[in-house]
């Protein structure tokens, strides 16, 4: 025969308690291992981090940001009288002797126009890259002793 506990209880069996002491431990561990992923997850989104860690990454990355968003320099070209002759003396044209006024006709007229026309563009063309090669060749604008600044690091 069988014997009952008379107090209506029993004891957990020692696995039970094993058990709950791991789930204990485990919550306690699980706890500290969050706060611990959330602190490296603010960490990873602060951009001072990354100045921090990776300075001349940061600045590099800066300088192509800045390259992209800063609109090109535009090219104004003198326009002076002096200048443009100056300029129209280099341009290779060949002229002919001059020949006897002939009466023209209106298709000859519009041909005449539009050639002035054709040689205007091409000649602002020239002038255009002209200026680019002169712009081109310019030395570059060297900072005064108060602009120059050192880094020791």
């Amino acid at each position: 025969m069988a014997t009952h506990s008379t107090t209506g209880t029993s004891d957990p069996p020692p696995q039970a308690d094993r058990l709950r002491q791991e789930m204990r431990t485990i919550r306690r561990e699980l706890g500290d291992d969050v706060e611990e992923l959330v602190e490296h997850a603010e960490r990873l989104m602060d951009w001072k981090y990354y100045v921090q860690r990776y300075p001349w990454a940061c600045v590099g990355g800066a300088a192509l940001l800045g390259y992209f968003l800063v609109p090109q320099r535009i090219v104004t070209l003198p326009t002076d009288e002096h200048t443009l002759s100056r300029l129209a003396d280099r341009l290779p044209i060949h002229t002919k002797p001059a020949e006897p006024k002939k009466q023209q006709s209106m298709l000859g007229w519009l041909v005449s126009m539009g050639t002035g026309m054709a040689l205007r563009a091409a000649g602002a063309y020239l002038t255009q890259q002209l200026g680019k090669i002169v712009a081109d060749q310019a030395p570059p604008a060297r900072p005064s002793h108060a602009e120059v600044h050192h880094h020791d690091g």
